[in-house]
């Protein structure tokens, strides 16, 4: 038996019986016969409609969610013994993605049945209930209507197998550490502490939670109809749904302390707006949630660097250019030639180059006619994967596009890019020039440019003479692929490099055509820019403060070890914003989380609003950091 704590509240829907008339196909006259199978077959369609429940047509649209008329056994139900749920609403409905919005909590042992019986929801349970346990389920944005799927949000249904409801609630909100936005669809865990069979350290990876919650859009969680103990809490991006943390590659937020449920603290008594439209609004009112409960807890979501390094890729590119992509950046990333016929002593065989996060090595192949390469790629000592690189030959190439191998194609010339965009270059930083190859015999000696419109001086070195110009390009790495020109440029200033046809060699010997590179720097006036009296209070721990565009990208970064002032200038104009990261462990770098050693991520900060950057303008503004 069962009996209800609270009576479900909506209208009491009347029926009526509506007859079909009646035909007698006896007494149908022969001249009749068309019109009256077009009568007949006009019913047939009017009684099918009846039977299947179709979107209406016509009419204003319906924006009105399925309401609840009826629950079996009544919601808040006390001392509930059944098998089976059933919830009727004033019109048919569907359910959307059942197993992704439907949070059951405490978790069953096994998954319930969901089934559509007219316009009731149908729950089969496939286990028995815990005793003396209060059960929410919370059903998220699954009930739809059938005419125009609006959603009842958050539908909340709670029962008892014990004589009382647990009422107490926990709330708050989960956030990315990294960016401090709302992280949604993301689960929150509840785990007693007197689990004495499992380390309290290990709960969230070997034991499912007693009570579990899903993040809205706003990052917002509530846990309600919760015991009197104490709890430990945690939030899960559960890639395989198993409510345990058990993949590298899911997001976690944990707090060092223990916490308590407590009732909620409504800003007006109103019973009605706690039993059924509490979750809705909280869901849409981060202000009301934090009215409502006098503990607001933030959890700091973050991914731990997974210790497994990885090959995640390799690429090839023509003539002898293959990428290795690693998952994580390499502490000392090596691959060796394990080809039969690879001559041992065939060391000096390649050019290579690792990036400056050491996630990715670029090789250049010296000999063109090795047709592949098997490789085996390790960090340090940790041996990764076995790989066949196959280059691909001119011949092949041009038998791809249907093309005889002998026909003579036009020669491949050497190709390299500067960094002018749009013929407009931007001042604060120097021009570059970048080959997709290493250079192995470069003259700039011939290389001219015009700086205004009168000058032509010609760009060259010699030995001994004094008087002349240096070259102004010079390598920035020992491959020799980025060169930058070592002379300071003026505002508003139009440049123009022709460099002469074979004056630049790669490695594979590809040469240039004669190439002209012609540009306009832009005025100071163009810029802003943005000037920051800082307050470290404690002065503790050092900031990495960056200023970002309105996406995030990185654009300039300041290192900030105590009070004081720091600029960002030459700053385009548009809107940005600035953040702090408070570098607990002063590597320069946002560190991440590790649960396990009870390391939280790093903490970051946001200037409170954005800043608007106008062209030959100045901003100040003063701000405060912990």
């Amino acid at each position: 038996m069962y009996k209800s704590s609270y009576f479900d509240s909506g209208t009491i829907g009347i029926s009526r019986k509506i007859r079909s008339p009646k035909t007698d196909i006896g007494k149908l006259k022969p001249r009749n016969i068309f019109q009256n199978s077009i009568y007949l077959a006009l019913i047939g369609w009017l009684m099918w409609q009846c039977a299947n429940p179709v979107s209406p047509t016509g009419g204003p649209k319906d924006i009105a969610p399925p309401k609840v008329v009826k629950s079996e056994p009544p919601n808040f139900s006390l001392e509930f013994d059944k098998k089976r749920i059933s919830i009727t609403f004033d019109e048919y409905v569907s359910l959307k993605n059942p197993n992704q919005q439907i949070i059951i909590s405490p978790p069953l042992a096994e998954k319930p049945d969901f089934k559509l019986r007219g316009k009731s929801v149908i729950i089969d349970l496939n286990a028995p209930l815990n005793p003396n346990t209060t059960y929410t389920f919370f059903f998220g944005n699954s009930i739809v209507d059938i005419a125009e799927a609006n959603p009842l949000t958050n539908y909340l249904y709670v029962l008892s197998t014990g004589d009382h409801l647990d009422s107490l609630a926990i709330g708050g909100e989960v956030i990315s550490a990294f960016n401090l936005q709302p992280q949604e669809d993301v689960f929150v865990l509840l785990y007693p502490t007197n689990n004495d069979t499992v380390p309290q350290d290990s709960l969230p990876y070997l034991v499912k939670p007693l009570y579990v919650a899903k993040t809205g859009a706003n990052g917002i969680y509530q846990l309600r109809n919760l015991r009197n103990e104490p709890y430990k809490i945690f939030a899960l991006r559960d890639v395989n749904s198993n409510y345990l943390f058990d993949q590298p590659n899911e997001e976690i937020a944990f707090l060092d302390s223990i916490i308590f449920p407590k009732a909620l603290s409504m800003p007006q008594t109103d019973t009605t707006l706690i039993d059924s439209l509490l979750t809705e609004v909280i869901d849409k009112d981060s202000l009301f949630v934090k009215q409502a409960y006098s503990d607001y807890y933030h959890l700091l979501m973050f991914q731990e660097i997974d210790s497994t390094q990885r090959l995640l890729d390799e690429a090839i590119f023509p003539p002898a250019r293959f990428l290795l992509t690693f998952k994580f950046p390499a502490k000392n990333p090596k691959y060796r030639v394990i080809n039969k016929e690879f001559p041992d002593n065939y060391r000096d065989w390649r050019f290579e180059e690792i990036n400056k996060t050491r996630d990715s090595i670029m090789v250049w192949v010296k000999d063109l006619e090795l047709d592949s390469l098997q490789l085996e790629v390790a960090d340090g000592d940790s041996i990764l994967d076995t790989i066949l690189i196959v280059f691909e030959k001119k011949g092949d190439d041009a038998k791809k596009r249907g093309r005889k191998k002998d026909e003579e194609d036009e020669p491949e010339r050497l190709n390299f890019k500067g960094n002018a965009k749009a013929r407009a270059m931007e001042l604060g930083r120097p021009f570059r020039l970048t080959f997709v190859n290493p250079l192995v015999n470069y003259d700039f000696s011939n290389v001219f440019f015009v700086a205004g419109e009168d000058t032509l001086i010609g760009v060259f070195f010699v030995a001994g003479e004094d008087t002349l110009i240096g070259a102004p390009f010079i390598p920035e790495d020992s491959l020799k692929r980025h060169f930058v020109l070592d002379i300071e440029l003026a505002e508003q200033t139009n440049y123009s490099f022709i460099f002469p046809d074979s004056s630049l060699y790669d490695m594979y010997g590809l040469t240039n055509d004669t190439i002209k590179i012609s540009f306009l720097t832009k005025q100071y006036r163009d810029y802003g820019n943005l000037f920051l009296d800082l307050d470290l209070e404690t002065g503790e721990f050092p900031y990495i403060v960056q200023l970002l565009d309105t996406k995030e990208k990185i654009l300039q970064t300041k290192y900030v070890e105590s009070s004081g002032n720091i600029s960002f200038e030459l700053i385009k104009p548009g809107k940005y914003l600035v953040k702090a990261i408070q570098d607990f462990w002063p590597n320069r770098q946002w560190d991440t989380g590790e649960y396990l050693k009870k390391k939280q991520p790093e903490s970051v900060f946001y200037f409170p609003a954005e800043i608007e950057v106008r062209a030959n303008w100045d901003i100040s503004e003063s701000w405060s950091l912990p």
